[in-house]
């Protein structure tokens, strides 16, 4: 599989290409709203890593969680018109929570290359991040932008894995020594043991609970996206 670098690289590139064509098609008022786009898509470019024990990706990823759950606490507070207090109490312990209690027991819960690597779990990070979205006040056009850079970025951690399966790329355009296609077929018919690991269907697990649950979480949250949905088909027909 592609390392963690690999995968912020590729994901700044398609968040490179998300927000220029989301600003130059007019999906969204302005520049400031592009960076957004471009930080939502590498975001998304590491959270099926979500499930790695490994030291530096998992930090990076459950540091973002951390600040973005406090960030969300702080605008829900300050819409509801919460005290100052209560906006410093709840935003550090939303903080505190996912970066010292949160990580461990999502490490404890969690295999690599599980669940988190599959189309459900890719689904539901559009569904939730659009649900998310719809807490603020962005329009319904900008709130699929944001949800649609998650879910791109995401997808293009899932791609670049099972790229990274097949030995026409790891030997044959990325390996030192070149070997002839021919050669590259013939060395397990061009596949590595974990092709088909990436974008499977959330039943190739140890267990079946885990897909079970992927497909579930989608099903809820398209039901509490349908509104959104049909917004944003109405305005599509109306331009």
């Amino acid at each position: 599989m592609a390392d963690f670098k690999t995968h912020v690289s590729v994901g700044a590139a398609t968040g490179f290409a998300v927000a220029v064509v989301s600003y130059n098609w007019n999906l969204i008022p302005n520049a400031y709203m592009a960076v957004i786009v471009f930080f939502a898509t590498v975001i998304g470019s590491f959270m099926p890593d979500s499930d790695s024990d490994s030291g530096i990706p998992l930090k990076i990823i459950f540091t973002t969680y951390a600040y973005f759950m406090a960030a969300i606490s702080l605008y829900w507070l300050h819409v509801a018109g919460a005290n100052l207090p209560l906006k410093i109490f709840v935003p550090s312990a939303s903080f505190f929570f996912v970066l010292k209690f949160l990580k461990e027991k999502f490490k404890d819960w969690t295999d690599h290359r599980g669940i988190f690597h599959s189309v459900p779990a890719w689904l539901a990070t559009f569904l939730i991040s659009l649900f998310i979205a719809g807490t603020t006040n962005l329009s319904i056009r900008e709130q699929f932008v944001i949800a649609f850079a998650v879910s791109m970025g995401y997808l293009c951690h899932l791609v670049l894995d099972e790229l990274y399966s097949l030995n026409v790329v790891t030997e044959g355009i990325l390996g030192e020594k070149k070997y002839t296609m021919k050669e590259i077929w013939n060395r397990h018919w061009g596949k590595k043991k974990s092709w088909g690991t990436a974008l499977d269907l959330g039943f190739n697990q140890k267990e079946k609970l885990p897909g079970i649950i992927a497909w579930t979480t989608v099903a809820v949250f398209l039901i509490l996206d349908w509104k959104a949905i049909i917004e944003l088909i109405k305005l599509i027909g109306s331009n």
